[in-house]
């Protein structure tokens, strides 16, 4: 990673699973800002959200049907947990490897 996010301005986890979110990097000019909007957001918290339930449950629980925490996410437990700085910033920094792959600035 070779690029550093100084702040997060505006985030939204819509109702079509699209993530919107504005943020500046600290190699950004002061009035500059970068926008994603991204549709794989839902899909890489919901592969979150069951690798953490998955080990949870595994740890209470040992017999129970496949399958039972694929009908529990969904878009509401998405904007509940998921819809905020430190998950945001999580997928950018996996999923936009380095600056090259960020969108340009914009003023």
């Amino acid at each position: 990673m070779d690029y550093v996010i100084e702040e997060v301005f505006d985030i939204i986890c819509d109702i079509d699973k699209v993530l919107t979110v504005k943020f500046k990097l600290e190699s950004d000019d002061d009035d500059q800002y970068r926008e994603i909007l991204d549709s794989d957001y839902f899909e890489w918290c919901y592969e979150k959200y069951l690798r953490d339930e998955e080990s949870d449950y595994e740890e209470s629980y040992e017999e129970e049907e496949d399958g039972y925490f694929n009908n529990r996410f969904s878009v509401d437990l998405w904007n509940m947990y998921y819809c905020n700085e430190e998950s945001v910033m999580d997928f950018i920094y996996e999923t936009y490897l380095d600056e090259e792959h960020l969108p340009s600035p914009k003023n």
